[in-house]
């Protein structure tokens, strides 16, 4: 199975960010990218920040060009992010429990994919709060013994890059690891919201953050460092996934000539 990983496109329309980043064009390249790709994917993930302020606008955008590919479509939210009009834009592409996270899991052939909700809304930093966490001990329970790939926005562990660590999940990690440990069987966990390639461990299983789909953050392990852009391409993340044999991921620039 292969799956393509797109996060932090970061969509804003009619005009760019820090005066830099034209997004809107940088979604249509990577779309346009996609196409181009020799091996068509089984499933795209999402894993948050699809617009810039949250309007209903940047969803339709993002949700026109996703549905053009004719690939089905998972997505989580990221924290710039909004749950309401990201709902009532991409139903399809999205789940939501009983209290309003939108988390979704769903069979895909032999493999479990999960979809975790890990925004604070209006803040940076994210969070597994008790109520996710029952919905994902759950969830997994009733997947005992089936592989599974979560994906989520927040990465569930600190990555030295000190601005963005402070940005991170800052409640209910330690129980989502425990949770992961318990399974046994998590593939991995696929993350964005860093804007770089990082790659870790949570509860034995790898996680692996993808970066932008737009831009990126340079790469600075001082302390007390403000994140900074760079210069660095628009990416995504091709997994490919064999049952028994688990996960192997590539970062793919974003090529569109």
């Amino acid at each position: 199975m292969l799956i393509t990983q797109i996060t932090d496109s970061h969509v804003l329309l009619g005009s760019r960010i820090a005066a830099r980043f034209d997004t809107a064009a940088a979604f249509e390249r990577l779309l346009e990218s996609l196409r181009r790709q020799e091996t068509k994917p089984d499933l795209i993930l999402f894993s948050g920040d699809l617009g810039e302020d949250a309007t209903p606008q940047e969803y339709a955008f993002v949700g026109a060009g996703l549905r053009g590919l004719e690939i089905p479509v998972l997505a989580v939210p990221g924290n710039h992010d909004a749950r309401e009009p990201l709902w009532e834009a991409l139903p399809d592409m999205l789940g939501r429990t009983d209290a309003g996270h939108l988390c979704v899991a769903r069979d895909i052939g032999p493999l479990v994919v999960v979809g975790l909700d890990t925004i604070v809304p209006s803040a940076a930093h994210g969070e597994i709060c008790p109520a996710r966490l029952a919905w994902l001990r759950e969830t997994l329970k009733s997947h005992a013994g089936r592989d599974v790939l979560i994906f989520q926005h927040h990465p569930p562990i600190d990555t030295g890059l000190d601005h963005l660590d402070s940005m991170g999940i800052l409640s209910g990690r330690e129980e989502f690891a425990g949770l992961v440990a318990e399974h046994g069987r998590v593939a991995a966990i696929l993350c964005g919201h860093v804007h770089r390639s990082v790659h870790g461990t949570c509860g034995g299983a790898p996680v692996r953050v993808s970066p932008s789909a737009s831009h990126q953050f340079a790469f600075d392990l001082r302390k007390g460092e403000p994140y900074r852009f760079s210069d660095e391409p628009a990416q995504f993340s091709m997994h490919l996934w064999h049952e028994g044999r688990g996960l192997v991921s590539h970062v793919v620039p974003v090529v569109t000539g």
